[in-house]
């Protein structure tokens, strides 16, 4: 759950305006629209499909996965649209119970009114699921006989002041994000909510190279259903965030900013959490064909079970290397440490602690066929006693296009 809405950065990744002959030959235009199809699929081997403790016996199964998609994309008066359809059946040879059909539906645009002012529109459905062992049921995948599935939405608009030349830019946003759980159990109800978010960006160049960057947003957590015999979880967050953006080299980018959160609880009953939040990514390419990338974030989460919110700490670094055109090979390491807050002394907080390990090689084989060679190593590790594992993912993808 922490990286849903992600898929909506991945899936809006395919939305290009500009035409180029490749780009071309994996298009059918159609009067003043551009429809891009693909195909994507995978076989892979994963052990421990539930994520269950080394204690108990784990489920392992080869799992097979495809993916068919479809972009629709035009323009406006010079100002690009798309709208894009994904759908995702995953099949488990020897654990049936984790077969899933999942479904998204996604939509952009970019306009600009003139010179100075312009608005971005985007907006994400999902009808999708978690896995067995992850979100409201980590540490009891096998509790549970199928995936826990929803419905969440995400619909966000930019309104942008300021033009290409002018030392300042003002960006104002506004989004809703919503999560409804399939099941009618209280202890799905309770976790069933909306989250309505206002902020505001300031960014002003203090040399060709370099930004600084003033970042307040305002968000208003509101569940839809509320125990008898427990306090409402809803809230209001507050974060403010200084930093600066730059490019220093040609093969140095990155950001970096640093601020304060105060997320105030509706009952009195839940202490207010006020902390240190901070965003930072870097990207380094010390020669031609290769990128190192750091990233590091602190921020508070909803909780999926125990206390009253997360306090999530997330570390990551990666290294892609392009050997030769049609090559390619990434790896990677990422972090993720977090802290179930709560109010009561006599009970040791919870500390969940994430590590993944990734590699892959991706092939170009032909201009509309691409193979990718990937595993990932995954393990929790936990001060209680009912939680931690190790899972392994080995496979091969392939993506097709026109």
């Amino acid at each position: 759950m922490i990286v849903r809405i992600n898929k909506l950065a991945a899936m809006m990744a395919i939305f290009a305006t500009a035409a180029s002959q490749a780009q071309d030959a994996g298009r059918i235009q159609a009067g003043s629209f551009d429809i891009i199809p693909t195909f994507d699929s995978s076989l892979s081997y994963i052990d421990n499909i539930t994520r269950t403790t080394d204690d108990d016996e784990n489920i392992n199964s080869w799992k097979a996965t495809f993916s068919p998609r479809i972009v629709l994309g035009t323009q406006v008066n010079s100002n690009p649209i798309n709208v894009g359809y994904r759908i995702e059946r995953g099949e488990y040879l020897t654990s049936t119970d984790d077969d899933y059909t999942d479904h998204f539906l996604s939509a952009n645009g970019e306009f600009e009114l003139n010179s100075r002012h312009a608005i971005d529109i985007s907006a994400l459905y999902e009808d999708g699921h978690e896995e067995r062992g992850t979100g409201l049921s980590i540490g009891s995948g096998e509790d549970i006989t199928s995936p826990d599935t929803y419905k969440s939405s995400m619909i966000e608009a930019d309104y942008i002041y300021g033009s290409l030349t002018s030392a300042g830019l003002l960006t104002f946003s506004a989004s809703r994000n919503t999560l409804d759980y399939d099941r009618e159990e209280e202890a799905y109800l309770i976790r069933d909510r909306f989250t309505n978010k206002l902020g505001a960006e300031f960014s002003y160049s203090i040399s060709p190279s370099t930004n600084i960057v003033v970042d307040v947003a305002k968000s208003f957590v509101r569940y839809d259903y509320q125990p008898v015999d427990d306090s409402i979880r809803n809230s209001d967050v507050t974060r403010i965030l200084l930093g600066a953006t730059w490019e220093s080299t040609a093969a140095t980018t990155g950001f970096a900013k640093v601020g304060y959160q105060e997320k105030d609880f509706e009952s009195s009953e839940r202490d207010n959490f006020y902390g240190t939040d901070w965003e930072l990514g870097v990207d380094w390419q010390p020669i031609e064909y290769t990128t190192i990338t750091l990233s590091t974030s602190a921020d508070t989460r909803e909780t999926n079970g125990e206390g009253d919110l997360i306090r999530s700490r997330d570390y990551a670094v990666s290294w892609n290397h392009d050997w030769y055109d049609y090559l390619s090979t990434n790896v990677g390491v990422t972090t993720i440490d977090n802290t179930y807050i709560l109010n009561d002394d006599t009970i040791t907080e919870r500390e969940d602690d994430f590590t993944i390990y990734t590699m892959s090689a991706s092939y170009q084989a032909r201009r509309w066929l691409s193979v990718s060679f990937f595993y990932e190593y995954s393990e929790l590790s936990s001060n209680r006693d009912t939680l931690g594992y190790d899972r392994n993912n080995i496979g091969v993808s392939f993506e097709v296009t026109l």
